[in-house]
């Protein structure tokens, strides 16, 4: 048996990424990191950082993180109850006299958990949210101010999860209330400096926009997509304004591991990792704790945040018990960054249920070998031969399984009503004991170098 791990480097995970940037998503770029322990164990970069100049992607570059500021902010949140500077229980008009002069006077019972759970009721994103499409500035807190006094509470406080990013702003306020600094400031000295995030800023700066990705709009009727031009998110910053890495985020989260001993005591993380409210109307189990997404795996429970800006998608998960952090930056619009981040952690949980130790014999298998219909990925996992659809987005929620016979020949024990069960799959080798071909129920397949090798040269198939 081996440790060989199937998302380690040059395992299943980075054939599997590869694929689906290729075949997929039609997105510019994107960076993919996996890390266990606090330390980087996958990390890849595909495509184009800049589609104009043909800068090519690479791990070192910056993405705006937008939503993921949020989990910054209630960290310094939770930083100061544990100085005695707040309680997040009290109600924000002690630290913000001016919310006394609302009109809607259920404001007076908002509080700062409210604010973090986004269960206070405020209005998404003000009562003109063009700014989002850059047809007008990020607010500043002049008028983020003025708008917040102008917009009743959309519901009642405390009675169901309403995503705000005006109360992630007013949040921002708090913090430079009590500290008397920046709100930028504050998250650089108390979070970024003492985790030493050397690529992490609150918002964009002279320091990283050179290594800032260009990002792109969703795809348009003629298969186009532009570049999107970037904006300071002014008073916003709290809830959308940071930018960062993918290493940079995963030694980020894995700070926010209970026992790693760093940002915060384990009280106050539990608090934040623990459920508020569930996300209704979703497709899938999802909660919200405190500046926390709360999402499940089968029954592997998940923390982390997504984050949407004018022309970057990304999603971020760690696995709290088994110590696991994943980060997926793309700089697209409609890109599937969670979707690939889910994807990676089914991929992971598969494995773990089914050992992580790999059968030596079966790795002279592994791969990818092609035909006219599709690619078929060939993945041990444990005792186990897999055979997986080169161009699924979910590649562990039903594999095919394969048992061995004799020899180099295995029998398809575990399939789809449409497939190919009780069928034979038997790979062809050559003298030095590599694989030259497979036979998978009677269709012949080539490595896919040699079966690409093989089509460029044709001028009509058949």
């Amino acid at each position: 048996m081996t440790k060989k791990k199937p998302w380690e480097p040059n395992g299943y995970l980075s054939q599997w990424l590869r694929s689906i940037y290729e075949q997929k998503n039609d997105i510019p770029g994107l960076v993919a990191a996996v890390a266990r322990d606090g330390k980087i164990i996958f990390l890849e970069a595909h495509g184009y950082a800049d589609l104009e100049k043909k800068e090519k992607m690479t791990t070192e570059h910056i993405f705006r993180i937008a939503s993921h500021s949020k989990t910054f902010t209630a960290t310094a949140i939770m930083q100061m109850q544990e100085q005695g500077k707040l309680r997040i229980d009290d109600y924000v008009v002690d630290y913000l006299p001016w919310l006394k002069e609302h009109k809607d006077k259920r404001f007076l019972k908002v509080t700062i958990r409210q604010l973090l759970s986004h269960g206070a009721g405020v209005t998404r994103d003000g009562l003109n949210q063009n700014y989002w499409s850059l047809q007008a500035p990020f607010p500043n807190e002049t008028r983020l101010k003025k708008d917040i006094l102008e917009a009743e509470l959309v519901l009642d406080n405390n009675t169901k999860m309403k995503y705000s990013n005006y109360g992630y702003s007013l949040l921002g306020i708090v913090i430079e209330a009590i500290s008397g600094k920046s709100y930028n400031q504050y998250v650089t000295d108390h979070i970024i400096k003492p985790l030493s995030l050397k690529n992490t800023k609150p918002e964009i700066s002279e320091g990283n926009i050179k290594r800032l990705v260009t990002g792109y709009s969703r795809v348009d009727r003629n298969k186009k997509r532009l570049p999107i031009k970037q904006i300071n998110t002014w008073a916003m910053s709290p809830a959308t304004g940071f930018c960062s890495t993918a290493e940079d985020l995963c030694k980020y989260f894995f700070a926010h591991i209970i026992g790693s001993g760093k940002l915060l005591d384990d009280e106050s993380k539990k608090e934040m990792q623990r459920t508020q409210w569930k996300v209704e109307n979703v497709d899938e189990r999802a909660e919200y704790g405190l500046g926390l997404e709360v999402d499940y795996i089968n029954d592997r429970k998940l923390l982390g945040h997504g984050g949407g800006f004018p022309g970057h998608i990304t999603k971020s998960l760690f696995d709290p018990k088994d110590k696991y952090v994943i980060v997926v930056l793309t700089n697209a619009l409609r890109s599937g960054a969670a979707r690939i981040a889910f994807s990676i952690a089914r991929t992971i949980d598969y494995a773990q249920s089914n050992e992580d130790l790999v059968k030596e014999s079966l790795l002279k298998y592994a791969g990818r070998y092609e035909g006219l219909w599709s690619g078929t990925d060939f993945v041990p996992i444990g005792n186990k031969l897999l055979s997986i659809g080169a161009d699924s987005w979910e590649p562990f929620q039903q594999p095919d399984e394969l048992e061995h016979i004799s020899g180099h020949k295995f029998k398809i024990t575990k399939t789809n009503s449409f497939g190919s069960e009780g069928e034979t799959v038997e790979f062809k080798m050559d003298r030095s004991g590599n694989v030259e071909h497979v036979i998978y129920a009677g269709e012949k397949l080539l490595p896919e170098k040699k079966y690409r090798s093989e089509m460029s040269k044709k001028k009509v198939i058949g």
